[in-house]
């Protein structure tokens, strides 16, 4: 397993205080003086190297920050500092703490690193994506400076190649699935989307197969984040990259956001392939062709790839955010491609309505995309089978009118087949703007072909959720859809908010419970939303217990989330178990919510009553 920093054995160039044209580089290897089996001590151990005291890393069993976090062992180390697993004893979880080495040649070197230390650690705290290990503490303590940060539980890239890159190509080349580099290349596009358009932009800069992780639901995080910075005058920079994967304007001391897109580009290329930046010809940023390398390659994401790879910045894709857009719109890989979920299907009577266009997504903006891409489920092997396996792919590509096309072809050769009349209803959904009428008309005669398809019925609710935004409606078709698949989560989660916004709040309650029990793997972000509203109407129930439970959850999933820790010390309260309500409201009295009238008069109520 890895770990949230990597120790870099790459070709990192440290450039201190460099300008463009006057390049100075500092050795930046990893520190070997490790000793991980002595026995625990409060401060870390002394070596002596070449007539010198340097600092050892610190011993398992060493507790910092008043107690709380006891290391349990160094899992990573190089450069400036040392990364340990540790034991968050206050929330009995596992925690990665970041040390900075205080191991410096004059006191100029240790002033700049304890500074980017510090930026690294402001910078993190302000930064809220998925892709991103959250910070949970920072602190100094006798000399040293530390970040608590998620422990990510996982494999770097670069270890991923290593141990699952077995897909052979010609001339060497060998390297992972492109559905994986698909998925990994569009959850990094999002993230550094998210970076660059924080005020000023954030520069990743050192963007490589080393630095990014993958846990194991193959969600990406994006780790070592003391290279990056905000985006300043290039006489004030400090230039940090690695050969190989820095563009050309970079290397002269002028990075940008694209060049983080370029980076992206690199990795892809380096996981795809295993081919090494040193062997391009005629110079370092002449990357062969993927297909040259992967003829399994769709030529669709090679040219996605090799346009970020661009060496000049007028070439490569403009922003992360049309990168990624470019990455959803792709055709799908397979022979039989993916079918959209919710609106699809419809005959000949409605087979020439509307416009075309790419569509938005209607109805809540909390709601989900209503046309998630699945697998299709009943493919159909008569004579129209063709056009539908056509329709298809452009559904999965965005491109509606030419599904539509498709279809109407496919409606000719099989008027009666459900999933027909299932593809026009998905034309009419996601029309701009969309027909909901139509869409409707065709899931209905779908279902007079074929009534048990659950599938249908869910599209139905999608229509009448998110396009129609009367969950009222909604509600009967969610229904059907359950009985005939009580196992779709997404179905729960949809009735569950339906139930919701029409003040049902005890069968709300159960069908977020139902859904949070289909929901282990699913993403984090997800599970919070669940937890929290799971947790707010059971307070409006009354039912306590279940409210403790979620706003725990909560907290276990976000330690940081405020809002969450208060409603819980209210629950507590409501409980009779003021000190535990009374310990909560301190974490939030000392947190953004102190100043809230709210918040100040639990606190002080519960202090009058505990006597404090």
């Amino acid at each position: 397993m890895s770990n949230n920093y990597s120790s870099d054995s790459e070709h990192v160039l440290p450039i201190s205080g460099s300008q463009p044209g006057q390049p100075g580089l500092r050795n930046n290897t990893p520190d070997n003086a490790l000793n991980v089996n002595t026995p625990p001590s409060s401060s870390a151990s002394l070596t002596e190297t070449e007539g010198k005291v340097v600092p050892r890393r610190l011993t398992p069993g060493t507790v910092l920050s008043g107690g709380r976090y006891k290391l349990e062992k160094l899992i990573a180390s190089g450069g400036m500092g040392a990364v340990y697993r540790a034991l968050d004893t206050r929330f009995n979880r596992p925690c990665a703490v970041k040390e900075m080495l205080d191991e410096f040649n004059n006191e100029a070197e240790r002033t700049q690193s304890v500074e980017w230390f510090s930026r690294e650690a402001t910078l993190l705290l302000d930064l809220n994506h998925p892709c991103i290990p959250r910070v949970r503490d920072f602190f100094a303590e006798n000399g040293r400076h530390y970040l608590v940060m998620d422990f990510i539980d996982g494999h770097t890239l670069a270890e991923v190649l290593d141990l699952e890159g077995n897909v052979v190509g010609v001339n060497g080349a060998r390297g992972v699935t492109e559905a994986r580099a698909r998925s990994w290349m569009r959850q990094v596009s999002s993230v550094l989307s998210y970076l660059h358009s924080q005020l000023p932009p954030i520069i990743f800069r050192d963007l490589k197969p080393s630095n990014i992780m993958v846990t194991g639901r193959d969600e990406v995080k994006l780790i070592d984040f003391g290279i990056a910075r905000t985006f300043q005058s290039q006489r004030q920079s400090t230039v940090i990259m690695t050969l190989g994967y820095a563009p050309p304007e970079q290397l002269h001391g002028m990075p940008e956001p694209r060049s983080d897109i370029y980076a992206l580009g690199a990795t892809m290329h380096r996981l795809l392939t295993r081919h090494d930046a040193a062997n391009n010809k005629p110079n370092a940023f002449a990357f062969p062709a993927l297909r040259m390398l992967r003829p399994d390659i769709s030529p669709a994401f090679e040219q996605i790839v090799m346009k970020s790879l661009a060496p000049q910045l007028d070439f490569r894709w403009s922003s992360a955010a049309e990168l990624e857009r470019a990455l959803i719109n792709l055709p799908p890989i397979t022979v039989v491609p993916p079918m959209a979920n919710p609106v699809q299907g419809r005959g000949s009577e409605v087979a020439s309505g509307g416009s075309g266009g790419v569509p938005s997504t209607p109805g809540p903006s909390s709601a989900p995309n209503i046309t998630p891409v699945r697998p299709a489920s009943a493919l159909t092997t008569g004579p129209a089978a063709p056009h539908i396996t056509t329709a298809l792919g452009h559904l999965a590509a965005a491109r509606i009118e030419a599904a539509h096309d498709a279809v109407k072809w496919a409606h000719t050769l099989e008027p009666q087949n459900a999933v027909v009349h299932k593809i026009f209803g998905q034309v009419f959904a996601r029309r701009t703007p969309p027909q909901p009428d139509l869409a409707l008309q065709a899931y209905n005669r779908s279902l007079q072909l074929n009534p048990g398809d659950a599938e249908t019925h869910k599209l139905i609710g999608d229509v009448w959720y998110f396009l129609r935004q009367n969950p009222l409606q909604a509600i009967p078709a969610y229904t059907q859809a359950l009985r005939l698949n009580a196992q779709d989560f997404e179905t729960h989660d949809r009735l569950g908010q339906c139930f919701e916004k029409t003040n049902q709040v005890e069968p709300a309650i159960r069908e977020y419970q139902e859904a949070l029990r289909l929901a282990p793997a699913r993403p984090e972000i997800l599970r919070l939303r669940l937890y929290f509203s799971l947790g707010q109407l059971a307070m409006r129930n009354n039912q306590w217990p279940v409210a403790e439970n979620a706003f725990v959850q909560v907290l276990i999933l976000n330690a940081a989330e405020p809002q969450a820790r208060f409603l819980l010390s209210q629950v507590y309260e409501r409980e009779g178990k003021l000190e535990d309500a009374f310990r909560e409201c301190g974490y939030v009295m000392n947190g953004p919510m102190g100043n809230t009238p709210a918040a100040q008069q639990l606190f002080f109520s519960l202090k009058n009553r505990l006597g404090r």
